[in-house]
């Protein structure tokens, strides 16, 4: 598992699931992207407040992917949560 470090977390994006409306649409239509992302948090740093499982608001850009020994993470910078839900 990859521990963060210097206010960085471990975050998995949580997809948004899509009905399918029965509209046609072009080929080449492509869908508006959320300005913001829902992340559940798996892993905080060592001075973080936050409580890992809990769903965070971010600026969907700031979700960085990193590739190492075939497996995916994805890391953010805690300083860019906007807020958080509570289960």
């Amino acid at each position: 598992m990859l521990y963060p470090m210097n206010r960085y977390l471990l975050v998995d994006p949580i997809k948004e699931e899509k009905k399918d409306s029965g509209i046609l649409v072009p080929e080449d239509y492509k869908e508006e992207q959320s300005a913001y992302a829902l992340v559940k948090l798996l892993k905080t740093n060592t001075n973080s407040i936050l409580t890992e499982g809990s769903k965070l608001v971010v600026p969907a850009h700031v979700v960085e992917e990193i590739e190492l020994f075939g497996e995916k993470h994805h890391v953010m910078l805690e300083n860019h949560v906007i807020g958080f839900f509570e289960d």
